[in-house]
């Protein structure tokens, strides 16, 4: 991102060539910081979901041992 930032700077374009290029550095940028997002929301939800099958395990485990009891 950084090297496109560096590109645009040194050139020298007319106003809509200008503007257009700057559209697109910020739609990049914009698509890097969703993409961001995402990553952090999926680490999320793998924890999360760790969490909860680690608690289902054990519920599950009392619950056959509970039944192994009974016979």
């Amino acid at each position: 991102m950084s090297q496109l930032k560096k590109v645009m700077s040194g050139m020298k374009f007319d106003k809509v060539r200008n503007k257009s290029l700057r559209e697109i550095y910020e739609r990049c940028k914009r698509d890097n910081q969703l993409k961001r997002g995402y990553r952090e929301m999926a680490s999320l939800n793998l924890s999360l979901a760790q969490m909860c099958f680690e608690s289902d395990s054990q519920a599950l485990s009392a619950c056959e041992e509970k039944l192994t009891e009974c016979e």
